[in-house]
């Protein structure tokens, strides 16, 4: 395992903000400014999960140990308990530090009275329906230690919510009216921004050999085989783009990006409880 290349990170980076750039294209005028600073927010929060590489990594890279080791605690996907938390801390930068929003409009604040008990039947429904899927697919999966159990029930859906339906979203909100109807609730384009950008960053893998090939035959085979539909399945787009859009309307519905996290990790521990079970 290699270091990616100079140019892989500069193009997935650019690549990133034109996303978000692309996606508000339309209502992007009336805030051109917030939508540069919500383009780099997007640029910093894929670096940190990039270029921040998980501690077993490190210790490979700096020849502390084989990499027989490193395949055997960490193959094939290492936790990145370090990325994602800096990836949580550089969210609430946007909001605390750097103050390009407010924690209102990133919904870093407490759910509205009585929202979560409106919430509950809605969570409590699509979560068993989760802890069912996981169980009927468990021997797809491999099986979980209690280290891996505990990143997915905290940092993913922690990382995720404070960015996409958080830090995002707040910087979006002066420029993207919340006209948009959610169930007993409404939601900005700014909403469904995050929720595609959450689709594509659980699909689209990491074209780290794109600029080592040059221009010949593999290049071009390469690149084939990366924007393949089968590398981003339809079971997979519809899936994320379900949940994306659940924890949207968690998030607007409660008022607070917290809930969402709260509903997120809930959700992501019945996938791996579901998947544990034999």
């Amino acid at each position: 395992m290699s270091p990616v290349s100079g140019a892989t990170i500069v193009f997935w980076g650019l690549l990133w903000a034109g996303f978000c750039v692309g996606l508000c294209f339309g209502p992007w005028r009336a805030a051109p400014r917030l939508l540069g600073w919500a383009a780099l927010a997007c640029v910093v929060h894929l670096y940190t999960l990039w270029l921040v590489p998980p501690w077993t990594v490190w210790a490979y890279w700096l020849g502390l140990v084989p990499v027989t080791w490193l395949r055997e605690m960490a193959w094939p996907a290492p936790l990145n308990w370090l990325g994602k938390s800096i990836g949580v801390l550089c969210s609430l930068s946007w909001v605390y530090a750097w103050r390009r929003t407010t924690p209102v409009a990133a919904g870093l604040v407490r759910p509205a009275p009585g929202s979560v008990r409106a919430i509950t039947p809605a969570v409590l429904v699509v979560a068993v329906g989760l802890l069912v899927e996981a169980y009927a697919s468990r021997y797809s999966f491999l099986p979980l230690t209690a280290v891996q159990h505990l990143y997915y029930l905290t940092l993913p859906g922690l990382d995720e919510e404070v960015f996409y339906r958080g830090a995002l979203l707040g910087l979006l909100a002066p420029g993207l009216p919340r006209t948009l109807p959610l169930p007993g609730t409404r939601t900005s384009w700014g909403g469904v921004v995050g929720v595609l950008l959450f689709t594509l960053g659980h699909g689209l893998g990491y074209p780290s050999r794109l600029f080592e090939l040059g221009f010949g035959a593999d290049f071009w085979r390469y690149m084939r085989a990366w924007w393949s539909p089968t590398h981003f399945p339809l079971h997979t787009v519809l899936f994320q783009l379900g949940m994306g859009t659940f924890f949207l309307w968690v998030r607007e519905r409660t008022g607070s990006t917290w809930v969402a996290a709260a509903v997120h990790c809930l959700m992501n521990g019945c996938l791996s409880l579901g998947h544990a079970a034999g």
